[in-house]
């Protein structure tokens, strides 16, 4: 399935992280100061609050339209955030009740990625996803 998400200026890393969440109910996204290596995780004293106002990442009154679909691996999907909006990302994926980075699994799509976190929250019984319930650290 295909997918069009949109990053304005004005907007908070939250609203961006709900989007996201909506399409994706067991993936997280989380921004950083700076790129993480390949197959390794982002530190957590660079990632940037959600509370955050995009204008300062992106630029005052920029607006950027995101196109991506199921298919994307992580790796694409942060790879094309990088590169369209020079925005560091890294996806995590929703394990029982901690979120995990995907750093070892980031050539798997988006879909298996959300699949996966499906059937362990089947497994946790787990009745409902939050974004902010745990940190992903």
């Amino acid at each position: 399935m295909k997918h069009r998400l949109t990053i304005q200026a004005e907007d908070t890393i939250l609203d961006f992280q709900k989007k996201f969440n909506r399409i994706y109910p067991f993936l997280k996204i989380e921004f950083f100061e700076k790129a993480h290596i390949a197959k390794q995780g982002s530190h957590k004293r660079e990632m940037i609050t959600s509370n955050r106002l995009f204008h300062g990442l992106i630029g005052r009154g920029k607006t950027h339209i995101i196109n991506f679909n199921d298919n994307f691996s992580i790796s694409d999907f942060e790879m094309l955030l990088k590169n369209q909006c020079r925005l560091y990302a890294q996806v995590f994926r929703k394990s029982g009740k901690i979120w995990l980075e995907t750093t070892a699994t980031d050539y798997w799509t988006l879909e298996q990625q959300n699949e996966e976190g499906k059937s362990l929250a089947k497994h946790f019984k787990i009745e409902s996803e939050n974004i902010n319930d745990i940190e992903p650290y």
